[in-house]
C-alpha cells in the first residue's frame, strides 16, 4: 500500500481539553506516516497539551494574531509537507483506521480525492465551563458526489475528505479568508472543478456539535450570511446550468433572502 506522508491540519482556539482528545485520536492511527500540524489561532497556549504526547510527528505553531478559521487553515497548509492532506477540527476525532482506510482506497481507486462518512456527536454543557457530555450520535450527511449538487449544498463535513497535494496545487486555491464559515465547502467546490471526489460509504470520524453554539474562533457569522456570496462566486460554473441556478435561488428564498438583491 502507498505509504506517502499524510498531513493532518488541526486548527485550535481555546479548547485545550478537547484538543487533547483530538490529538489522541491521531497519534493512535494505524497508518503511522503522518504529520499532525496544529496551529493555535492566537488563543491560550496549548504547549503543555502538545508536550504531553511526546510525539515528533506533531508540529505546533501559534498565530501572532487571530486569523479566524480559514486563515488558520491556510497557515497549516503552508506548514504542511505531506503528499496527501486532510482536516480535523480541535473538537473532532478520527477512528483508529481512518487514514489507513482512506490511503488504501486512494491506491485502489487510483484517486486524488476520497471522502468518507462521519457521525455527528451532539454535546450539551455539563458542569464547569468548557465541559460537555454527548447526548446523541447520528449520521452526518450522506451525499453522493455530484459536480452540480455541490454548487447548491455541501456534500461533506471538513473532516471527511483526503486529497492529494497535487490536486490542491493544480487548483491553485486556498481557503477563502473572506468567509467565517463554509470555507471548507468553498475549497471542495474548487477542487471538484478538476477532480472527482470518490465516495467511501464508511463512517471513520466523529464531528461534535455543541448545543450552546460555542465555536472554534471568536467571531463566526452564520452559514446563511455567506450563502449569497458563495452562490455569486460560483455562478461562473453554473451559467449554463439553469437547474442549478434555480435551486440556488430557491435555497436563498427559503432563508428569506432575495436573490435579486445580491445580483443573482
Amino acid at each position: 500500500m502507498n505509504n506517502s506522508l499524510v498531513s493532518i491540519l488541526v486548527p485550535t482556539y481555546n479548547r485545550s481539553a478537547l484538543l487533547g482528545r483530538t490529538i489522541e485520536s491521531l497519534v493512535g492511527q494505524s497508518y503511522e506516516n503522518i504529520e499532525i500540524v496544529v496551529v493555535n489561532d492566537a488563543g491560550k497556549d496549548v504547549q503543555t497539551v502538545i508536550d504531553s504526547f511526546d510525539d515528533k510527528r506533531i508540529k505546533y505553531f501559534q498565530n501572532e494574531k487571530n486569523l479566524d478559521l480559514a486563515g488558520t487553515r491556510n497557515v497549516a497548509l503552508k506548514k504542511s509537507t505531506g503528499e496527501f492532506i486532510c482536516l480535523l477540527d480541535d473538537d473532532d476525532i478520527y477512528l483508529p483506521y481512518t487514514i489507513e482506510f482512506r490511503m488504501y482506497m486512494i491506491d485502489k481507486l487510483n484517486a486524488d480525492i476520497v471522502y468518507s462518512r462521519a457521525l455527528q456527536d451532539i454535546w450539551e454543557p455539563a458542569g464547569q465551563e468548557g465541559h460537555y457530555r454527548s447526548v446523541k450520535k447520528s449520521l452526518y450527511w450522506d451525499s453522493p458526489f455530484d459536480r452540480d449538487l455541490i454548487l447548491i449544498q455541501n456534500i461533506s463535513p471538513c473532516c471527511c475528505p483526503l486529497f492529494s497535494r497535487k490536486s490542491w496545487e493544480n487548483t491553485g486555491c486556498w481557503f477563502d479568508e473572506t468567509l467565517t464559515t463554509s470555507e471548507d465547502w468553498a475549497l471542495w467546490v474548487e477542487l471538484s472543478r478538476k477532480y472527482d471526489f470518490h465516495e467511501l460509504k464508511l463512517v471513520d470520524c466523529e464531528c461534535s456539535y455543541r448545543t450552546d453554539h460555542s465555536q472554534m474562533t471568536g467571531s463566526r457569522t452564520g452559514y446563511t450570511d455567506h450563502l449569497p456570496q458563495l452562490y455569486k462566486k460560483w455562478r461562473k460554473y453554473a451559467k449554463n446550468l439553469p437547474l442549478v441556478i434555480d435551486k440556488q435561488n430557491q435555497s436563498l428564498i427559503a432563508r428569506h433572502l432575495d436573490p435579486k438583491k445580491y445580483g443573482l
